[in-house]
């Protein structure tokens, strides 16, 4: 019979298939355990393992590098390696019975893979591979914005016809973004998501961005808004200060991996 400890080591070695490293705090948060827990895991003396700690992070020993990101980031079938704590974190806002709008960023399949099996919750995308990511959770309800597929951006377009968008209202709306800037907002790689993208804002109750740390004073061509045009914003790191005043006076919740617990949904 499987302990708990050795259900906890494969549960870690499952999550850095996807990943080349995970932040112990997200280790802790994701496993629901004390970071004192995961230490002890990982020191166990009674047979070798295949994990490590350094520098804080949990990594698998002898992992082959993961390959590199390229220009276009909805074009790639993998995400950032820094993409998994800001997805632990935004999949733990998904609540029972909730209707999620995920967008076409390539960390969105991960968020979804992330929410836990039980909760029963309908998510609604334009991305391909967030709908197969949907579609793989045995709880989750997919409706897809369909139209013509264009590769670019992993999307489905249809500006003609109706989207189900136009009678829905998201409780939750997650927003990827190339770009973070002091001045010039929140940005986008491809204008032609623009459309979905603030569609899926007007119509939604709560606008969570996702960004990572390294996106921070980066402008990409496409304009979504200002950072106070979202009520809460993720990164997989704090955020340098200007950024944290800006987010503290436009009324945006900033969670990271060093928050002191995740708010309430």
């Amino acid at each position: 019979m499987e302990t708990k400890q050795k259900e906890r080591i494969r549960r870690l070695m499952e999550l850095l298939k996807k990943t080349d490293r995970i932040h112990l705090k997200e280790a802790a948060r994701m496993l629901e355990v004390s970071v004192m827990t995961i230490r002890r895991d990982l020191s166990q003396d009674d047979e070798p393992l295949p994990l490590t700690l350094l520098g804080g992070y949990i990594v698998m020993v002898n992992k082959p590098a993961a390959p590199s990101v390229s220009a276009s980031p909805a074009a790639n079938s993998t995400h950032h390696r820094d993409d998994l704590p800001v997805a632990i974190l935004a999949a733990g806002l998904v609540s029972e019975n909730d209707l999620v709008f995920f967008d076409n960023g390539p960390e969105m399949p991960l968020v979804v893979s992330m929410i836990p099996d039980d909760v029963t919750f309908t998510g609604i995308c334009y991305s391909h591979r967030v709908f197969m990511a949907l579609n793989a959770k045995s709880k989750a309800t997919a409706v897809l914005c369909g139209g013509t597929y264009r590769a670019k951006s992993d999307a489905f377009y249809d500006a003609s016809n109706p989207s189900p968008l136009d009678s829905l209202n998201p409780r939750k709306v997650f927003i990827s973004a190339s770009g973070v800037h002091e001045n010039f907002g929140v940005s986008w790689f491809n204008p032609d998501d623009l459309a979905t993208k603030r569609k899926a804002m007007e119509r939604g109750l709560r606008k969570i961005l996702l960004a990572r740390h390294a996106l921070f004073d980066d402008v990409a061509p496409a304009s979504i808004g200002p950072i106070s045009a979202f009520d809460v914003l993720i990164s997989d790191r704090p955020l340098p200060t200007d950024y944290m005043a800006l987010c503290r006076n436009g009324s945006v919740k900033v969670i990271t991996p060093e928050s002191e617990g995740s708010e309430a949904s």
